[in-house]
């Protein structure tokens, strides 16, 4: 931009230190140099229009045909001696009488100053920067290009709606076995003690559904984890069979690890017991896992198989959790954490399940079972039912109907949402409930929650009731949040009772700020002091730190620390081996300090060695060693390039569709080297074509796209609407199609008695399309003498329809054209010429005719609209 602005000033500076021209005005001989400026409107630009500069007064005077003409309005005419300027924008007339501001004539052009342009003309207020030598202008009317473009926009529109309609996917083959994805894992905690762990992990496609299994060998042998799962079986509903996560009220305290059969949708949850909130879920293919509360990074953590855990301290009052998860293939995912009382309200006639049933895992082996249905009467009220038979961990039986409320009042200024669940033991014939309330009074947040327990249902958790109140404001960079709460024990009717106040900034860019501080009295009064202060950075891309505290204490305080830092994946120079560096250094009265560090190696063929150190305060240290690789059973020789055995590839071949089928026949040319883009990752063909995309994340769409660098310019990737979708432990077969790409010329040539003043008038009202199987395949605009040209046009059969957007009776000699494009030759494109139309309008004799001036009148020809460009 700086170099456009010195170019101009040079330019003006050589006209300066020129003869100037003679300008001639009403009062006399004045003169104005020649002077270049940049000059926008809407989405038009030219960086060199050309102007008269009054350089001692500092005044600029426009040449209102070359201002016309620059905005495509090429019906002006212009009435010099009385200073009338009239003009056509499709059927809407104008005429313009210049009676304000300075003005003369030039070289067959009406030059006028600002004052002027902007007075006698609907141009709006005009932006001039002298400084910049910049006019912006915004007419109040609609432009002919605006006419062309929003036709070709719906047009284009309507052919993507149609598109999407028809949108092809490429699917995985329903398997009732695939071989599958195998990884074996060894590690050791500890080289000295000698105490191995060798495990197992299969994924794998089984009775039409994803298989996963997750086997210790060493120490103990035993399923971990085993589950089969049907996705998507009923709109957005999983069918689980094996291990999940149960559902269920926090305050039964029931083992939410089961081992039985689940239906719903799987989403991630949280619960708190006490003050710890735990958050479970599942993330294929994740290498790394961060947690947020309103903005504010909490934790993270490296997963090893797709299931997580998060255990942090609770901060019911900081806002919703949230997570940010970075996968191996480059994905990033930001996903919601719910608590399991907070369902959210459906649309009007949805639904929504949970059925979960099965025993616990370990040794006791409860049984469990939740049935959850509900369903939206309206669009702002969501009614359900439940069934919940369920044993705590102390072995305590529930036996409990549960009724939902759920109910969105739409005041504009003050929305408020209420969430009513009432718990009634039908053995004990005991009622309990919990009511939330939210609402957002302009820039503030309330949260009122009030829950009532009976003597049966509240016996484990030790609450009779529990009230809070809370409110915070979100300001630019900082949220700010007092409240108040009180528990009532079940077991000696005394109250607990707590203030707090949470403050969190993110004014330093990349930096988080936060600090809690709770004042809680016991049920003998006493007072109790928490702080917890904490900074969190996650500025660059690979790299991620947490530094946080826990101050706790009556009259004499404990203090834990901890630092923890990430570097994300990264790679050794001038290698493809990869690597992950992390640390954390923990500090507390009992263990005192402990550091440990963790070094992980991807070799190239993925192969993953990891080596966590340890040290402690006194002098103790363990090194520990871990390696994982992951073999395709199908194909043992095939590099899976991958950790996760739930994961997906896509893989195929890239040829020259010669006869447009879309589809690899035989005798098809394959290419080699050529780059291919899925998801942001570049992936390369090898010398028989063949190319391999691992690491995908399964029940996902991918648009596969040939990188135009790495193939003859003459050659492009086959236009279609084609996704290939993934599922879990199986790859999907995509074979990518590159045709040779053509151009096809022609010209519109006016009839017989319409002037070049009519006919660039029609052509800029004139779109031409190449149509491929009733679907628009391109659009463009004439040039100024009526020529026009396709580019990368691939072979088949075409319709090219000329389309005038004007109220003209306009007709073209040929209302559309049939383009076959055959190739001598497979991968060389070729010049297809001679489609040209006649152009002519039809007289009607309701047209009211407006005498613009003849052509030789100071009107103008083509060849005066190509010097002006």
């Amino acid at each position: 931009m700086k170099r456009l602005k010195m170019a101009k000033y040079l330019i003006i500076a050589i006209f300066v230190v020129s003869v100037p021209e003679k300008a001639f005005s009403q009062d006399g001989v004045i003169e104005y140099e020649e002077a270049y400026i940049e000059i926008k409107s809407k989405s038009l630009k030219d960086d060199f229009f050309m102007v008269r500069y009054d350089f001692e007064n500092d005044e600029i005077f426009i040449p209102l045909k070359g201002l016309f003409y620059f905005l495509e309005i090429y019906s002006i005419r212009i009435d010099l001696d009385k200073k009338v300027v009239n003009y056509q924008i499709d059927d809407s007339k104008y005429k313009n009488e210049i009676k304000n501001g300075k003005n003369f004539v030039l070289d067959g052009d009406l030059y006028v100053d600002l004052e002027g342009l902007e007075e006698n003309f609907d141009f709006g207020k005009l932006n001039w920067s002298s400084q910049d030598l910049k006019l912006v202008l915004s007419p109040k009317f609609i432009l002919p290009f605006e006419i062309r473009e929003k036709g070709k926009i719906e047009r284009l529109r309507l052919s993507e709606k149609k598109d999407d309609q028809k949108f092809d996917f490429i699917l995985p083959e329903a398997k009732l076995l695939s071989p599958g994805l195998l990884k074996l894992a060894y590690s050791m905690n500890d080289i000295k003690s000698q105490n191995k762990q060798f495990n197992l992990e299969y994924g794998t496609q089984f009775l039409y559904g994803d298989l996963y299994v997750n086997y210790n060998l060493e120490p103990d042998s035993e399923i971990r984890n085993i589950n089969l799962t049907y996705n998507n079986v009923y709109g957005e509903n999983d069918l689980v069979i094996g291990d999940f996560y149960l559902r269920s009220p926090d305050f039964l305290n029931v083992n939410g690890s089961l081992r039985g059969v689940s239906f719903g949708e799987k989403n991630t949850y949280s619960s708190t017991l006490g003050n710890v909130t735990t958050i479970k879920g599942e993330a294929q293919g994740a290498d790394v896992i961060e947690l947020y509360q309103n903005n504010i990074l909490l934790d993270y953590q490296r997963p090893t198989e797709k299931n997580f855990l998060f255990e942090v301290r609770d901060r019911s009052y900081g806002g919703d959790y949230s997570l940010k998860i970075y996968y191996a293939n480059g994905q990033i995912e930001n996903r919601k954490v719910y608590t399991v009382g907070d369902n959210k309200i459906l649309n009007k006639n949805q639904w929504s399940y949970n059925l979960q049933g099965g025993q616990e895992k370990g040794d006791e082996e409860k049984s469990q079972g939740v049935m959850e249905v509900n369903f939206g009467v309206a669009k702002n009220l969501t009614l359900g039912v439940g069934l919940l038979e369920v044993q705590s961990t102390d072995s305590r039986k529930y036996r409990v109907l549960k009724n939902e409320v759920i109910y969105r009042l739409d005041f504009s200024s003050y929305p408020i949402l209420l969430n009513f669940q009432n718990f009634y033991e039908y053995e004990q014939n005991e009622s309990s409930y919990e009511l939330r309330v939210s609402q957002k009074i302009k820039k503030y947040n309330l949260i009122l929650n009030h829950f009532r327990y009976s003597d049966y249902l509240g016996y484990e958790d030790g609450k009779k009731e529990y009230n809070s109140i809370g409110i915070s404001r979100d300001f630019v960079n900082t949220r700010v949040g007092v409240g108040y709460h009180e528990e009532l024990s079940s077991k000696t009717l005394k109250k607990e009772r707590g203030y707090y106040i949470s403050l969190e900034n993110r004014g330093f860019r990349n930096f988080s700020f936060f600090l809690d501080a709770e004042i809680d009295f016991d049920e003998e009064n006493r007072k109790i002091y928490h702080f917890n202060p904490g900074i969190s950075y996650g500025g660059i891309s690979k790299f991620t730190t947490i530094l946080q505290a826990d101050i706790e204490g009556e009259k004499k305080f404990e203090t834990d620390y901890s630092v923890k830092f990430l570097g994300r994946r990264s790679k050794f120079k001038d290698t493809s081996i990869e690597y992950v560096l992390s640390s954390e250094i923990k500090y507390n009265e009992e263990e005192k300090s402990r550091f440990s560090l963790d070094f992980t190696v991807y070799l190239d063929n993925y192969m993953y060695i990891e080596l966590p150190v340890s040290k402690r305060e006194d002098g103790e240290t363990t090194v520990g060693i871990s390696a994982e690789k992951v073999f395709d059973l199908g194909v043992l020789k095939r590099d899976v390039g991958d950790r996760q055995v739930d994961n997906s590839w896509i893989y195929g071949k890239v040829y020259i569709d010669s006869n447009d089928n879309g589809v690899f026949d035989s005798g098809e040319t394959v290419l080699s080297d050529v780059d291919l883009i899925i998801d942001g990752k570049r992936v390369t063909s090898d010398e028989n074509g063949v190319y391999f995309a691992n690491g995908l994340l399964p029940l996902q769409s991918y648009k596969i796209e040939v990188d135009r660098k790495s193939i003859d310019p003459m050659l492009t990737q086959v236009f279609d609407k084609r996704e290939v979708r993934t599922k879990a432990s199986i790859g999907t077969q995509y074979d990518v199609g590159v045709q040779a790409v053509s151009m096809v010329t022609g010209n519109i040539i006016p009839a017989e008695g319409i002037s070049s003043q009519e006919l660039i008038r029609i052509l800029s009202m004139t779109n031409i399309a190449l149509e491929k199987d009733g679907e628009l395949y391109q659009e463009i605009d004439p040039e100024f003498d009526g020529m026009f040209f396709f580019e990368s046009v691939l072979p088949g059969n075409y319709k090219m329809k000329f389309i005038y957007l004007g109220s003209d009776n306009v007709t073209f000699s040929d209302k559309s054209l049939d383009v076959d494009i055959k190739l001598r030759k497979e991968d060389e494109g070729e010049y297809f010429e001679g489609f040209d139309v006649v152009v002519d309008i039809e007289e009607s004799e309701e047209k009211v005719e407006v005498d613009f001036g003849s052509e030789d009148e100071d009107g103008y020809d083509l060849e005066d609209i190509l010097n002006n460009f």
